[in-house]
């Protein structure tokens, strides 16, 4: 069964302190996201091009739970939409850090498994 990335790229806004950042992620988007067969990670490059940027990573675990919530580009099922809305409140507050999460993005499935 081939699981499905989903990389969104993220900026922080002018004057947005990193610290602030990780901090407001920490606290409020793990806690916030559910999504049955499906996880987040927010992620800071280390090395390489992307050092000290940052990427949001949804990670579901086949491409039949990715189609459960978004079975389209730009398209939401009702329970996806259900689950987006409980989180309406931490996506403002993201809002104030960085760009949103689904501007640049790539879905990427696993191969050879």
């Amino acid at each position: 069964m081939s699981k499905v990335y989903g990389l969104h790229t993220i900026a922080l806004k002018p004057g947005v302190k990193a610290a602030d950042f990780e901090k407001f992620v920490a606290e409020a988007i793990a806690s916030s996201f559910r999504m049955e067969g499906a996880e987040i990670h927010v992620l800071k490059g280390d090395r390489g091009d992307r050092e000290g940027k940052y990427l949001y990573l949804i990670e579901f675990a086949s491409l039949e739970a990715r189609q459960r919530y978004f079975p389209a580009p730009g398209e939401a099922t009702e329970e996806a939409q259900q689950i987006l809305a409980s989180m309406a409140k931490t996506f403002e507050e993201w809002d104030t850090y960085a760009t949103s999460i689904s501007v640049i993005y790539t879905d990427y499935v696993t191969v050879g498994e």
